[in-house]
Parts: structure tokens; C-alpha cells; sequence
């Protein structure tokens, strides 16, 4: 099929965008703008100090993608970004905690089987500093991404959210951050709120909430 002059092609579109919504714009991100706003102030506050950047639980990688394309405008290729997720699901452990001790059916924790690990570290090919790992966050050895200077954790669940918050924190950097999606309840995700209240009490944090679900732990 012979493509449209310019004329007519200009005419298509002034049509589409008028009268369908093929050009409405849309917001592809589930984190809150606030959220990102965060995330992208955080790494500038810390540009100069040493350690990684990490995102555990990246699904798709759409926030991933978010703050690569931020590193790379930045001119910061030396940065150490780190996405960490098991790409296959939920553990069937940490499910399990959900449905037998937090009153969860299963079908209200389940969820991104669609993930596959090798086509994930494809579309982030062009980001060369950016690594990848498909592990368990709460058991993952976190010596191998330390110091860790930022941390975006949302991975949804109360085992893994709580495994996460107490291993990242043990190489957080002195004025790091930890910040934790979905922290609030009630809500699907709510064990993400239990995880952070119990992790800020036991360790004599004050819990804080930018947002409608983001919290925070410095250091």
C-alpha cells in the first residue's frame, strides 16, 4: 500500500486526534508521579556519594527504564544501577504467608508469570550500566551491589518486602535511602505496609509517606 501524501496524512491525524483517542496521551506508570519525582531527587542528592542504585522488583522494568533514561541524560554512565527480581512470579513461600496468615485469597497475590529473564536484560541491552540479577530479594546476597547508596523496594509482599528492608539496610550508606512502594493499607498490596511499619519500629525509624504510598528510611 503506497503511503499517504503529507497533505492527506496531515488530514488522517487531525481526524484520529480529534475524534478517536488515538492521540490522547496516557500515563504507562503504576508508581505515583511523586514517586518518580522522588526517585529521580534522591539519585541527584546523592550523585556524589559512593554506592549503587537499586530497584528490587522491577516487573516489565517501566520504572527501570525510567531512571536508565535519567543515569544516561545525566551523563552518569559510571553509576552502578542494579534490578533485581526473580522474573518468574512470586515465590510460592511467600504466597502462601499471604493467603494462610494475612487473610489473602490467591488470586489477590498472584501475578507477572508473563516475566522472562532473558528478554527483560534484552530491551535493557543499550544500558551498559545497568546489571540485572534473577534472584530472591530476601535471600540475595547483597555484598555483591554494596554499598548501596539507593533503593527503590517493590516487590508487594510481607516476607519479601521484610527480608529486603533488613538486608539492604545492613549496606546502606550513612545518608542513603530506602524507599518502599505500596506502603499502605488496606489495600491488595498491604503487606508492603506491615513490612515497612514493623521494620521502622524495630529499628526506632520514624515512618514517613511521600505521596499516597511511598515510604521512606534514611539512614
Amino acid at each position: 500500500m503506497a503511503t499517504l501524501a503529507p497533505p492527506l496524512r496531515n488530514f488522517a491525524r487531525k481526524l484520529a486526534y480529534r475524534y478517536t483517542r488515538l492521540g490522547a496521551p496516557a500515563y504507562p506508570y503504576i508508581v505515583e508521579p511523586i514517586q518518580l519525582a522522588t526517585l529521580v531527587s534522591e539519585i541527584e542528592r546523592l550523585k556524589d556519594t559512593a554506592g549503587s542504585i537499586l530497584e528490587v522488583g522491577v516487573a516489565w522494568g517501566m520504572t527501570s527504564r525510567f531512571l536508565c533514561e535519567h543515569l544516561a541524560a545525566c551523563g552518569r554512565p559510571w553509576e552502578r544501577f542494579y534490578a533485581i527480581d526473580t522474573f518468574d512470579s512470586f515465590q510460592p513461600r511467600d504466597v502462601e504467608f499471604e493467603i494462610k496468615h494475612r487473610g489473602k485469597t490467591r488470586a489477590q497475590v498472584s501475578g507477572f508469570e508473563y516475566l522472562d529473564f532473558n528478554a527483560w536484560k534484552r530491551n535493557f541491552r543499550g544500558f551498559r550500566f545497568l546489571t540485572a540479577f534473577k534472584a530472591d530479594c530476601s535471600v540475595f546476597d547483597y555484598v555483591k551491589v554494596a554499598p548501596v547508596k539507593l533503593a527503590f523496594v517493590d516487590v508487594d509482599l510481607y516476607l519479601p518486602t521484610r527480608g529486603a528492608l533488613q538486608k539492604i539496610y545492613a549496606h546502606l550508606c550513612e545518608g542513603g535511602a530506602i524507599l518502599v512502594d505500596d506502603v499502605m493499607q488496606p489495600s491488595r498490596w498491604d503487606g508492603a505496609w506491615q513490612a515497612y511499619s514493623e521494620f521502622c519500629s524495630e529499628t526506632g525509624l520514624c515512618p514517613q509517606v511521600i505521596g499516597n504510598k511511598m515510604g521512606v528510611i534514611r539512614k
